[in-house]
């Protein structure tokens, strides 16, 4: 019979042979069954070739943000399910059938990582903006966000004003806006409204993605970019960028450029200092 997830014809009789009941092996069969289905339904890498030692921490925590957002499930049952990918990849690890131990720092309950704010993702913004997997809404985020706006901006009603006169600097640029403009077309025909952030469903008394909503989108596409596509955080890296590109610039000048009154300045330089002192150098 056809493996339901990698090693299950070697781990199943590993786990009998630790003493295991053979209905508790069937339910690891159904915990493994579910998070590789959810692999290949989520990961394009996965789609065909469940590739085992390609598995990442955030591989695990998307399943759990899932498990529960999706599925309701109670603490207990999380519990369970990481119980047993942890014995699962524990197994793989000491085996030597994989190099990386994806479950190793993860506990009861399954804190989130503290959000480390970066300046990285900026340099990267072509090739985000090229990314098929990424929803349009993430990519225009990401977009006016290295352009320096926030949320509260390119939320507000009739920021297609704005938008419309914003030039693209690079040619990926060009071509991501162009196609934007095919995807968001329909959608403005549909709500009779011609704002870049438009829900799915008609709605013409309400046709405005609401801040909440767009969190949906930007939570989703997370698990591709393994960094946070929250807007507050895509705006501090974008300002704390900026910051060090204009490292010769005066106060006055940045204030004038990135719209901060002095404390907001204060604090970025205080936060950029910080970085630069206590982790690897972002650049």
């Amino acid at each position: 019979m056809k493996d339901h997830y990698p090693y299950q014809t070697t781990f199943e009789p590993f786990l009998i042979s630790q003493g295991l009941a053979p209905l508790t092996v069937t339910t690891y069969t159904t915990t493994l069954t579910g998070f590789f289905d959810f692999l290949r339904a989520n990961r394009p890498a996965f789609a065909h070739h469940p590739q085992v030692d390609r598995v990442t921490e955030t591989d695990v925590r998307s399943y759990f943000n899932y498990l529960k957002e999706e599925r309701q499930a109670t603490l207990a049952t999380t519990n369970k399910v990481l119980s047993h990918l942890n014995r699962y990849f524990r197994y793989l690890f000491t085996h030597q059938l994989i190099h990386d131990y994806p479950t190793l720092t993860l506990h009861g309950a399954l804190p989130k990582p503290a959000v480390k704010v970066s300046p990285k993702w900026v340099n990267n913004l072509d090739d985000l903006l090229a990314s098929n997997q990424l929803h349009y809404y993430t990519r225009l985020v990401l977009f006016l966000a290295a352009r320096g706006y926030t949320v509260g901006e390119f939320l507000a009603p009739d920021f297609n004003e704005e938008l419309r006169h914003l030039s693209p600097t690079t040619p990926t640029e060009d071509q991501f806006l162009r196609d934007f403009t095919v995807f968001h077309q329909p959608l403005s025909e549909l709500q009779n409204c011609a704002d870049p952030f438009l829900k799915t469903r008609l709605n013409r008394e309400a046709p405005r993605l609401t801040n909440a909503g767009l969190h949906k989108y930007l939570k989703s596409d997370e698990k591709l970019t393994n960094f946070s596509l929250s807007p507050r955080n895509l705006h501090q890296g974008y300002v704390l960028n900026q910051l060090h590109l204009h490292r010769d610039w005066s106060d006055q000048q940045l204030i004038t450029h990135l719209r901060l009154d002095p404390a907001s300045l204060l604090y970025y330089r205080r936060l950029l200092f910080n970085q630069n002192q206590t982790q690897a150098k972002e650049y």
